[in-house]
């Protein structure tokens, strides 16, 4: 492994989305955290209905406090819900469809990293017609999805791979964007090959197979020499989604970061995506890295 290879560094423009329901704070905060952490510009972009009249603010029509400036009303509301402030700080407000709106400020600002919220502890609820869905099916930039209250930097990482340059590069952006946390990388053999193998009694062979596919794997991935030295490694079987979920739940894991190649709309619909399942079904955050294609 080459350790001259130029090292990715962390954003230097964070998008937070945000719709001002409750479900966001935390997205918020982490985002401030991140922003913070890495010195980076903290954009806040909040998306108002096409007609301007359908808006989480605290505020309805008739309200004494409601001024008619939905704009204002919203990065006011914004600046009150930071628990701490951002040091370079800017608030956008644009009507229109949320992904188109969150994509949109993203390219203009050349945000490296977009980050929102969920409205429910599992994800479950996401649907192909949800905004977050919509926006993981569309955005060339990395998304965070956060779940959890932040309690300071994230401590443990777990990064799933399947020996893809997709993979590869999530690897690469978790190693640069979380140095000092504790990182662990995991291959999950899928189901169908579990029959095939396992049951035919040749489940040790092929796990020294994919162990040294592991150690070569990460043999050619640049990445700096300390974080390489103490990177933890796990061979499993089962459904990826079940088994980075375990793992999560059984050591604490703050993070959960996979790689994506970007794909259609019928892909997602007709077969749906092993970074998709991930998202759906972690318990922690999780970081889902598009590797840009040229």
């Amino acid at each position: 492994m080459s350790n001259t290879d130029p090292v990715m560094q962390p954003p230097r423009r964070i998008l937070l989305a945000t719709d001002l329901g409750s479900h966001t704070d935390r997205a918020l905060d982490r985002a401030t955290q991140l922003a913070r952490q890495w010195q980076a510009a903290l954009h806040v972009v909040h998306a108002l209905h096409p007609d301007t009249q359908t808006t989480s603010l605290p505020y309805t029509y008739g309200d004494p406090a409601f001024d008619g400036d939905d704009a204002e009303m919203v990065k006011r509301q914004i600046r009150q819900d930071l628990r701490e402030q951002a040091a370079d700080l800017t608030i956008h407000v644009a009507a229109g469809k949320p992904e188109r709106v969150i994509l949109d400020t993203a390219a203009r600002e050349n945000c490296e990293l977009i980050v929102m919220g969920t409205s429910g502890p599992t994800y479950a609820g996401v649907t192909v017609g949800s905004t977050t869905a919509r926006l993981l099916r569309q955005s060339r930039r990395s998304v965070l999805i956060v779940r959890t209250r932040p309690h300071g930097s994230y401590q443990r990482v777990l990064v799933g791979t399947d020996f893809t340059a997709e993979s590869r590069h999530g690897l690469q952006t978790a190693s640069a964007w979380f140095a000092r946390a504790d990182l662990t990388v995991m291959h999950v053999l899928d189901i169908p090959y579990t029959s095939l193998l396992l049951n035919a009694g040749r489940g040790d062979e092929f796990t020294r197979m994919e162990r040294d596919t592991m150690d070569t794997f990460l043999a050619e991935t640049p990445l700096p020499a300390d974080h390489a030295q103490r990177i933890h490694t796990y061979i499993e079987y089962g459904y990826p989604e079940i088994m980075l979920r375990r793992h999560g739940v059984a050591n604490g894991t703050g993070l959960t970061v996979v790689g994506a190649v970007k794909r259609g709309i019928a892909f997602h619909m007709l077969v749906g995506s092993t970074a998709a399942r991930i998202v759906q079904n972690a318990l922690s955050d999780v970081l889902v890295v598009y590797e840009v294609r040229h």
